[in-house]
């Protein structure tokens, strides 16, 4: 193909555009018509739209979970986890008191009985650092619950064996803060 015909080609191409362009701008300046004679018919407040309220947004609720059993520590975080809270785990004081220096928790649900600390001491020493956490203990000992032992240490106490639902209505009820 020579220079000639490019030119040809190029020139055709340009009023194909350009007709295109035209049509467009026809088009726009219809719907703008179109747009503005909806705006005049309708009523002031139908136009108004009514803005939906807004949901809040759930904030995750953070748990730390302190057994020395792991199974159980493995079971309540797959229920906990399953009902939507954030749930980390710890299998002694000291890797939650590790933890909790990380991370903020708004619950933590202690072992009574842990391998290097008492799940009392644990939860004093969390309320020391985080006065906005919440604590349940869990014990298998009724005599420690019974005797009142337990009562003011924690925001409360959980007997095992635990059932899921008990677990989750209390995490519900303590874990919102």
């Amino acid at each position: 193909m020579n220079t000639a015909e490019k030119v040809d080609i190029l020139d055709l191409l340009i009023d194909v555009l350009m007709e295109h362009e035209r049509r467009l701008n026809d088009i726009s300046e219809r719907i703008e018509a179109l747009l503005n004679s909806l705006a005049e018919t309708i009523e002031p407040q139908e136009m108004e739209e009514t803005p939906e309220p807004e949901a809040p947004i759930p904030r995750e609720i953070k748990i730390l979970i302190v057994d020395d059993d792991e199974f159980l520590v493995d079971t309540f975080q797959l229920l906990l986890e399953d009902s939507g809270f954030e749930v980390d785990t710890a299998l002694t004081g000291s890797q939650a008191l590790v933890m909790a220096s990380r991370r903020s928790y708004d619950l933590a649900i202690l072992d009574y009985k842990l391998p290097d600390m008492t799940g009392v001491q644990l939860s004093n020493e969390l309320k020391k650092r985080t006065r906005d956490i919440n604590t349940i203990l869990l014990t298998g000992q009724v005599e420690a619950y019974g005797d009142g032992l337990l009562d003011g240490v924690s925001d409360g106490v959980l007997l095992k064996p635990v059932s899921p639902e008990e677990l989750i209505k209390i995490t519900e009820k303590l874990g919102k803060g």
